[in-house]
């Protein structure tokens, strides 16, 4: 099966992370995957085990499936000649989201359970399943090559350590809100510290510039693929306010990493469980992430059982078991025995 995806760069974001997981799994099953993009540079932050060439090459390519999540890619869909043509939806509500659904041109794939309600809800169709994925390679317990649970360890002396996504750019991420709440245990026995963590490139403004919660915290910038897990094991929880998320990548590594959960469901409803290893908010709100970091601090012990639990739930969505899934819908449509595109409905909001 000879598979192409059209992005607009392999640099270091959570949308391009999926590609490259995803074709290095492709290209160990046995697939042809090629990632094309303007430039055709391979990936430096990463390994990258697929093909990368330049997207003038695209039409020379004839691939079995083609796939892009960028709305204004869409066209290479079509010019690609593929016989499954895969709009794969991974953030809610994102431009053009209606028009390329709505058009009956592709088959819609998302990355969440979330987006998979919200394509039938709106447009009554059933959608591809991209859910996932992590890798358990990057993302384990401390000391883990792995996902396996993690020992029990009780919480010692110091202070209380809370980590968030850190791109303080984007508000949809909700880490204001994440600091406002971890800053209300400033003055508790023992403290709180907010560990947050961001990548920028050569020329954009430092994220840790104007910032400052009032209270210790810790910024971890551009950190390695292989220190990710020593950075999110020196947390003890893992506190997300994302909205309009699709597959939240940093809850799902936390997670993996063997860390409980605070999150609204924005992103996370394929692996946080309300009670099980998280504590999951109705909506974004300060008053209500303060309510569940602190049961959280009140209660090491849950803390560290909802941990557990979260390396337990994660191991569904390896990205080998993403690519099952995958690879069993793109026969289907390669051999004319799944669902067609459409059509569409004509409510939505």
């Amino acid at each position: 099966m000879r598979i192409g995806a059209a992005l607009p760069h392999l640099l270091l974001f959570g949308g391009v992370r999926r590609y490259i997981e995803l074709g290095n799994i492709f290209t160990a099953r046995g697939c042809e995957f090629t990632i094309f993009t303007p430039d055709g540079a391979p990936p430096t932050w990463m390994k990258c085990d697929c093909g990368v060439s330049k997207l003038a090459k695209l039409p020379s390519y004839r691939p079995d499936v083609m796939i892009t999540g960028t709305p204004e890619y869409a066209r290479y869909l079509d010019e690609s000649s593929a016989a499954g043509e895969i709009f794969y939806l991974q953030i809610e509500d994102s431009a053009g989201e209606r028009e390329i659904i709505r058009s009956g041109r592709y088959r819609i794939m998302v990355n969440s359970s979330g987006l998979a309600s919200r394509v039938r809800k709106l447009y009554g169709i059933e959608p591809l399943d991209g859910r996932g994925g992590i890798n358990p390679d990057l993302f384990h317990p401390p000391g883990r090559g792995s996902i396996t649970a993690p020992p029990s360890s009780s919480r010692g002396e110091g202070p209380f350590r809370v980590i968030c996504y850190g791109r303080i750019s984007r508000p949809r991420k909700g880490t204001r809100l994440v600091a406002e709440a971890a800053g209300s245990f400033a003055g508790r026995n023992g403290g709180i510290e907010l560990h947050l963590f961001d990548s920028y490139t050569t020329g954009a403004v430092d994220p840790r510039i104007g910032f400052d919660p009032g209270f210790p915290c810790r910024f971890y910038l551009n950190l390695p693929q292989e220190g990710m897990a020593a950075m999110y094991g020196a947390a003890d929880l893992f506190v997300s306010a994302e909205k309009r998320a699709g597959w939240s990548n940093t809850a799902a590594e936390a997670a993996a990493c063997g860390l409980p959960l605070v999150c609204t469901k924005s992103g996370t409803e394929d692996f946080a469980i309300d009670g099980r290893n998280a504590i999951v908010i109705p909506r974004r709100n300060v008053s209500l992430l303060k309510k569940a970091v602190k049961r959280i601090y009140d209660e090491p012990g849950l803390g560290e059982a909802m941990g557990r639990e979260s390396v337990e739930i994660i191991k569904t969505y390896t990205w080998e078991k993403v690519c099952e899934r995958m690879q069993r819908d793109f026969k289907k449509l390669l051999d004319g025995s799944g669902p067609a595109p459409g059509p569409p409905s004509p409510g939505g909001d």
